[in-house]
């Protein structure tokens, strides 16, 4: 989170889950309830400091954000009808930020690069690049050059492999309608 705060930009791919700056206050509910929180104050507390991550979006000196979402992000629905709504409205809204572009990697893309790592790539102020990769039990910062570029390269092929930011937000606008 810290690097976050610090990026002049940020990449990230995601093969599964809503990447945290981009979920809505009821997908991280429901995502930290499944990682073993109860209801009550610690999961608010949670819940308002992922929200609260967001904010690095806002505001002067925001950085620009590329999202590459695999389709199978958007095909997993919330409980709650309702949250999941939310969430879709929310990503849709994203789209038309100036510093945000969203892509989705479609199914029809096949087995790609990254298939089952959540990858992050920061830019910083003093023009180095670090990755955090992530998986469903744990993460790790990646600050080796030679490592940096070949996930850069990955997520470059999976970005010539998504859909146009265009055809993406398309592709939203026909999700949010079937929840209609």
């Amino acid at each position: 989170m810290a690097l976050e705060g610090e990026a002049v930009s940020i990449q990230t791919y995601s093969p599964s889950l809503m990447p945290g700056l981009l979920q809505s206050e009821g997908y991280a509910r429901e995502l930290l309830m499944l990682g073993g929180l109860d209801r009550g104050s610690e999961l608010d507390q949670q819940v308002a400091a992922r929200m609260s991550r967001r904010d690095v979006l806002t505001g002067d000196g925001a950085p620009q954000l590329r999202a590459i979402l695999d389709e199978a992000v958007l095909r997993r629905p919330l409980p709650n009808t309702e949250a999941w709504r939310a969430q879709m409205k929310h990503l849709e809204e994203m789209t038309r930020r100036r510093n945000v572009t969203i892509q989705v990697l479609p199914f029809s893309a096949g087995l790609c690069e990254l298939v089952n790592t959540d990858t992050w790539l920061l830019r910083l102020l003093d023009g180095r690049t670090v990755a955090w990769v992530e998986t469903g039990h744990n993460g790790e910062l990646v600050e080796e050059a030679a490592k940096v570029e070949r996930l850069q390269v990955d997520y470059d092929r999976l970005r010539d492999k998504a859909l146009t930011p265009r055809d993406s937000a398309e592709f939203l606008l026909r999700l949010l309608e079937e929840l209609s």
